[in-house]
């Protein structure tokens, strides 16, 4: 680990850290590109779903993609403002995804 003294530590270059495979990141992309809202906010949301499915937790898989998903529409939707069925249609995008990572584990 490195980090300045009074920092905050962040992973050196070589140490291990939850990632998501690259099919997956491009998968969300695409995802995101139809959002009829975009942005600073709506970019840091994808970042934290991303950083959450690579997480995953120990337990049940479904169960730890579901917590990602409903964190990231509720943020989508009361903090950027995506309406409904815009929020309807990225929740069936992403549990089609996230039924694709269940299948490649």
């Amino acid at each position: 680990m490195t980090g300045p003294a009074d920092g905050p530590i962040r992973p050196s270059s070589t140490e291990d850290t939850a990632a998501t495979p690259g099919w997956v990141e491009s998968s969300v992309d695409a995802a995101f590109t139809d959002l009829p809202v975009q942005g600073e906010g709506v970019q840091t949301l994808r970042t934290a779903y991303l950083e959450c499915l690579a997480s995953g937790g120990s337990g049940d898989l479904d169960i730890a993609h579901d917590r990602c998903r409903v964190a990231l529409l509720k943020g989508l939707t009361e903090s950027e403002g995506l309406d409904a069925g815009a929020a309807r249609a990225l929740e069936l995008r992403l549990e089609a995804l996230e039924a694709e990572i269940s299948a490649r584990i």
